[in-house]
Parts: C-alpha cells; structure tokens; sequence
C-alpha cells in the first residue's frame, strides 16, 4: 500500500544562508512569535551529506530536506492530511516518519490516527511500516521504533500493538515492502522494550498492580525473568535507561542512593548498582547519550541545560565547536560520516539559538549556519530572563524564573503590570532559556513569573512526589506564594497580576481565579484541566493507569473540591479559554464545560475554540490567533504597560 504524500518546493534557502535573526526597528509583531520554528529538530543523514528537519510550510509542521553538497532547493514533505510528529534517518536515501491525523467520530470520544512511513528524499515511494491504527486518547501508546538496525540497511524493530492488546510485539519491518515478521511476542504487560548493541531484544518494563517490573533475557532464546521491582508510584528509585556494551551490565537512573536522580551501571546477576556514571549534587541528570550501549555523555538542567561530554572524540568535537562560537552555549547535536560532518546547536540564555554546520576535509574544518530557529526575532528585541528563588508556606524552597520587558532588570525594584504563568505537566519543569510564550508577553511590556512548584521535575525524587495528589492544593499554594512574593519583592504591582497557563498550568490559572481571586486580575485557561473527575476516569482506563493514578488522590469529596468546572459560581474575575477541539491530552470538553458553567453563573468569560487543532497549537494560523486574543485579554484587564524602551510608558 502507496501512501499519498504533498511536496512542495521551498523558496526559503535565503533563510538558511544566515544564521542570525532578522534585525527590525519598534516592536516585535506577534505573528514572529506564534510562527513554528523554522528548524526544528535537525538530522544529518548517515553520510553527511544531507540535513532533514521539521519546519513550517504553508502553516503546517512538515518535514524538510537540504542537501548539503547541492545546489538544488530544500523541498518539504508534508503527508497528505497527517501532521509530522518526528522522523529518523535509516539511511542516506530513506527515513522514516511518524505521522499522525486526529479526528472525532459520531458519538465516540476522541481517537488518532498514527502510522510510520518510511519514504525516499523526494517524498516518494511512501511505504506504510505498519497498518494505521486508531488511538483512543486514554491509551497514551502507539507504535514506534526501538531499533534503526543500523547495520541492517533494509529494516527496523517496532514495537507493535494488536488490536486491544496489553502489550506491544516486537516486529523487524522491511522499509521497502512493509513486510513485517514477530521477533517477540507481547508479554507480562511489558510496554517499553529495549535492545542491545546487536539488536537484540533483551530488556522490558511493566506496570501492573501498583508495582513497575523490570525484564531480562541473557540472550535471544532465554526467556524474560524480573530482575527488580519497585513501587510505581516510585519508579524514580530505578529506570533502566539502555543495555550496556559489557554483559549482563545496564545503565539505570535512580534517586534512591542520593535523592537525586543520577545514572548508575546495574549488575544484573548481583542486582547491585554500580559506581555512578553521571551525577550532580544538586540537580537531576535529565538525559543519557548512548550509542549501541557505549555512554557517550549526559545532561542536565541547572538553570540553562548542561551537557557532559564523557567520550573522548565526542569531548574533543565540542571543545573545537565552542572554541569557534565563544559567545554562545554550543551543543554538538548530530555527528555522521564518521565525524566529517557535526550538526552545532549555538543558543544560550534567552536566545532561542541558531544551528551551524561543521566541515572537516582536506586537513581543514570549516563551520557554516545552517539557520535560526526563529529568524524573525531580533536578539535585541529578546525580554531578559533570571532564575530566582522563595519559600512557600511550609519552607520549602521553589525556583522559578522571571521575565521582564527589554530594558528593565529585576534590580529596578519599580513594581509592573505582571502574569504568572505556571507550567503544564505538571511533572515539568522551566528553564532559563527561549520560551516563546513569556517572550511574546514581556514585548507587550508585562513582566512573566514561571515558578517551578512541587512536583516539577529535575530537583530529586522528594520533590516530585511532594506534588503527588497535590492538585489545587499545596502545588496550588506554592503558585499564590510566588505571586504574593513578587508583589513582596516590589517586581509587580498588586491587583494588576493575571495568570495564565497552559495544560496543567491553565488547571492552576482556573483555581487561582477560585481560591485567590482577589490575588489577581484576570485567568486564562489554554486547553487547560477542569474535570478531576473526566482525568480519574482516564487514568484509571489507561494501559499506564498504576504509573499515573498515584499522582491523583481518589477520594471523590478532594476530587470534586478541586475541580474548576464545579466551583465556576466563586469566580470573580474575567476569564478567556481556549481549546483545540482535537486536542489529544486533555478533552476539549473540559473547556467546553468551564464556559457553559461560568455562563450560568453569570461569569465574565471569552471562548476561543480551534477546529482543526491538537493540545500544542502545531497550526502556525491557530497559535498567532491565540496570541493576539491574549494580547487582547491581558491589556483590556492589566490596563497601562511598560513600554519597551527604557524609562518609557505606553497606555493602552
């Protein structure tokens, strides 16, 4: 079965001779901060000699291809009615892609299409790696690639889901004919395989009854045993991350010896952990770079993302790579040809970064832009971001972020208009680094409050747990406390303070306007949570429903004392909602039920509904219309804001 694909010609290859952003006189539009980033995910092919990334065309995030050593156009990929979720190279003329439609049928809830497609550069020869399959939203599994086999040139491993199935098979998928063959068979409710350096099967886990089980083989014809058991709802204790090089070795990530999350060897025949192979006293290690089940390095976020360079040659790439762009925070993200050609990273701060190529031949290297992510936002337009810190109610530390128009520092002590914008998740955090959203909020002269409550991830496993059945309540508190040191602290102006959120974060907008609405001025809930109870009943149908229950607390009086929809009578404050209606995270119904509730209690609400839109806004046209209606919202109910020049001030 041929797959229909659209291509399409770009004229955008000016964009990619520049690294730097465009430079523009007076304000920023909002358009440049709702457009998708012009490079978004950048892969260099096996042999270096070409560079695929997603990008926006026509509004739509598709895949695009340039070729590095011709002087033909980019040209895009875009596969008929399915959006691009992310791609892989299998080889220097073929990736494959994992694309996804959504669509509601009559009377049922909401369900997603997805396939993998493997495809030629041309966007030709499209060729279904598994038959579609429809995702009903409580699932939260799909098929997807375990193994690029990248010594076999013509397949792949997937892990493949039957229909109702509880655990996916293992299947090695011929990319040109869709031939597929089982290697393993779905067992033990294991949802999450790994391979080995050969490609062979030897790793699972599973959740079942409250406890997360670990799987291993100790070669193709052994049979699984469990290896460890831990709680689910502390799973954190130990994560198998990859299979060693070594035998019978794993890399994990555990809290448990320090209460931060570090990686460790695991010896599978003793059931020890190891020396640790990456830590970091007072953060969480986020990541883990493995190749073949050799550790290449890791990272892990202070306030800007850290990576550590264990491996030699890959060490040496990036000290030549930083040498050359000192004034940025560089990370070599892509390496092929056997280190010919490196694909650079170069950001740092508030800049949403620029991505660079680098060439080594003939005894030379040579480093060249590739592009920005977002070339219509000047450097010098960019709102200044800083970490801070404060104590909640019970004592607890709590880091966040604050943003504030260009020209001003948190030092000024002159008190502005503000919004506290929590992040979703909420096991999530917020960095100092580009965010589109507080950008686009601080140019219109407001300041931005990001704080990272309890429950976010990257600051250890106590943490995170203290979050754990803390909807609307002590997660709630750490959020009002930021807002009520801000005004403490002389940064933002009291009774002209909005909250506005996203996910999760429109959850906390919405019982801030319930449970402190003389705190702020307005609320604003994008594609946010506001039925605890549609969310139990979600969790608790989900094949991963031990992993994510323990996060809720089950008692039906807290359930209902949290849930926004049912207290919409205590709101005293406007509120603006804003769903896309095939959203796949959280029900558009929870907004759909907000408003008409709000509506019946004679509330001051606005609605802004996207048809043809999913929880993130990936339509360019949908999300610079959301921004404009915040834009709106924020400056009917904030009044007068800081102009973006220094010493100046503009009223609305």
């Amino acid at each position: 079965m041929k797959c229909a694909l659209s291509f399409y010609a770009l004229s955008t290859i000016a964009v990619l001779l520049s690294a730097a952003p465009a430079h523009a006189d007076g304000p920023v539009p909002i358009e440049a901060y709702g457009k998708l980033p012009a490079i978004e995910g950048p892969r260099l092919s096996p042999d270096g000699n070409t560079i695929a990334f997603l990008s926006s065309i026509n509004g739509r995030r598709c895949l695009v291809i340039h070729r590095l050593d011709s002087d033909r156009p980019n040209h895009g990929i875009c596969p008929g009615n399915y959006e691009v979720r992310s791609f892989s190279w299998k080889n220097a003329d073929r990736l494959i892609m994992d694309v996804y439609v959504q669509s509601r049928p009559v009377g049922s809830e909401l369900r997603t299409e997805s396939r993998l497609l493997a495809i030629d550069l041309n966007g030709r020869r499209g060729v279904p790696l598994m038959e579609s399959r429809a995702e009903r939203s409580v699932d939260f599994g799909q098929d997807r690639i375990i193994d690029m086999l990248p010594e076999d040139p013509g397949h792949v491993l997937i892990a493949a889901y039957r229909a109702d199935a509880d655990s996916p098979d293992v299947v090695k998928v011929d990319i040109d004919t869709g031939h597929r063959h089982t290697i393993v068979t779905g067992q033990n409710r294991i949802t999450n395989w790994k391979t080995d350096a050969s490609g062979q099967v030897r790793l699972g886990t599973a959740v079942q009854d409250g406890i997360l089980s670990t799987y291993y083989r100790n070669d193709a014809d052994s049979p699984f045993r469990i290896i460890r058991q831990v709680e689910a709802a502390n799973a954190s204790k130990f994560s198998p991350l990859a299979v060693g090089s070594d035998p019978g070795t794993l890399y994990v990530a555990s809290t448990e010896p320090t209460g931060r999350r570090a990686i460790y060897r695991y010896d599978v025949k003793t059931d020890r952990l190891l020396e640790p192979y990456a830590s970091n006293p007072d953060v969480d290690i986020d990541s883990l770079v493995v190749d073949r089940g050799t550790p290449l390095g890791y990272g892990f976020t202070t306030d800007e993302p850290n990576l550590v360079y264990t491996d030699s040659a890959f060490r040496a790439d990036a000290q030549q790579v930083a040498a050359a762009l000192p004034q940025f925070r560089t990370t070599v993200v892509d390496s092929a040809a056997g280190g010919r050609r490196l694909l650079v990273l170069a950001a740092g701060g508030n800049r949403p970064g620029s991505y660079y190529v680098l060439t080594r031949a003939d005894g030379k290297a040579t480093l060249a832009p590739l592009g920005a992510i977002h070339p219509d936002i000047p450097d010098g337009a960019l709102a200044p971001v800083s970490p801070v810190t404060y104590q909640s109610r019970d004592g607890l530390t709590i880091h966040g972020y604050v943003t504030l128009p260009p020209g001003m520092s948190v030092s000024d002590k002159r008190p502005i208009p503000f919004v506290v914008l929590p992040h979703g998740g909420p096991s999530a955090r917020d960095s100092l680094g580009f965010d589109y959203l507080a950008q686009m909020i601080a140019s219109r002269g407001f300041g931005v409050f990001q704080p990272n409550y309890r429950g976010s991830r990257g600051y250890g496993g106590a943490f995170e747990r203290a979050g754990f059945q803390q909807w609307g309540l002590k997660m709630q508190d750490d959020v009002t406390d930021g807002t009520q040191w801000l005004i403490n602290q002389k940064l933002a102006v009291p009774g002209r303070i909005c909250i506005v959120g996203w996910s999760y974060g429109g959850y906390v907008a919405l019982m801030g306007a319930i449970k402190t609405p003389g705190l702020y001025r307005c609320a604003v809930s994008m594609a946010g949570v506001t039925d605890l109870r549609r969310r139990l009943d979600r969790a608790n149908q989900s094949r991963f429903a031990d992993l994510n229950l323990p996060r809720f607390d089950s008692d039906p009086a807290v359930i209902e004392a949290n849930s926004p929809v049912l207290h919409a009578d205590q709101v005293r404050i406007p509120v603006l909602l804003a769903h896309g209606r095939r959203d796949f995270t959280v029900s558009v119904f929870d907004s759909e039920d907000m408003e008409a509730a709000l509506k019946k209690a004679g509330k001051p609400v606005k609605s802004l509904y996207f048809d043809d839109d999913d929880h993130y806004l990936f339509r360019e046209e949908d999300r610079i219309a959301f921004l404009k209606a915040l834009d709106g919202f924020l400056a009917e109910n904030l009044g007068s804001r800081v102009s973006s020049t220094p010493g100046a001030t503009a009223t609305n």
